[in-house]
């Protein structure tokens, strides 16, 4: 229920102000940002009463429409991460949610958007995180006639990922997490360096995932794929 909170205030503070949003809760502005920033943790009573004068905001359609506005030049970052980053608190506490009662010891992840959500998660919940670092290598060419003289052209790239060559995963069951997924191939390779590495792949956890990316995932993995929000 925590986690619905905390989506439903981060999704109504981006629709009104803070005092209107105060005042549809009927507490001061001050305990509505000591609630938003986590200072205070309210009892499951109090969850309740608030979350039921919140109940008609939809959080999903306002985090998908962050997603669609215009995108950020870096590759490295996302609308929701780096714009309205009080938004990872309500994806925080859906992985929570998720990973509730599952017994695993590591966090993988690749650096991004998705390392952010993954080391929040490895210091909440205490576990050991190992990341992957992101590159690129440049494949064949062809030089082209150009004024004044000729010019090499780059045919093709290949992304590359490299992961820790001396992490020892057996034995380790492992949480893959990934922040926004358009085709999967982030969280293919992560699966196939869990696979070389001997460790077993506990479930997946997606910041945001296009649904036809999800349902390619969930015949390939067969751990429990959850994806924290969905995206046509």
């Amino acid at each position: 229920m925590f986690s619905k909170l905390m989506c439903k205030l981060y999704a109504k503070t981006r629709l009104d102000t803070v005092t209107d949003t105060a005042r549809l809760l009927g507490i001061s502005v001050q305990e509505l940002s000591r609630l938003i920033h986590l200072r205070e943790l309210p009892s499951s009573r109090r969850v309740r009463e608030l979350l039921s004068r919140v109940e008609g905001v939809d959080s999903d359609s306002v985090l998908v429409e962050a997603m669609r506005e215009a995108p950020l030049p870096f590759p490295h970052l996302n609308n929701l991460t780096s714009r309205y980053p009080l938004s990872l608190y309500c994806f925080l506490y859906k992985a929570i949610d998720a990973l509730k009662g599952r017994a695993f010891s590591m966090v993988l992840t690749v650096e991004g958007s998705g390392l952010i959500l993954a080391a929040l998660i490895s210091l909440t919940m205490g576990k050991r995180l190992v990341y992957g670092v992101k590159g690129a290598k440049m494949v064949g060419g062809q030089v082209m006639s150009a004024e004044p003289g000729p010019a090499y052209s780059v045919k093709t790239s290949k992304r590359i990922i490299s992961f820790p060559s001396r992490v020892d995963l057996r034995g380790e069951r492992v949480v893959i997490v990934d922040g926004v997924v358009w085709t999967g191939s982030t969280i293919y390779s992560m699966l196939r360096y869990v696979e070389r590495k001997s460790g077993v792949v506990d479930s997946v956890v997606a910041m945001a995932a296009a649904r036809r990316a999800l349902s390619r995932l969930e015949k390939l993995v067969e751990a429990p794929v959850y994806p924290l929000l969905l995206l046509d």
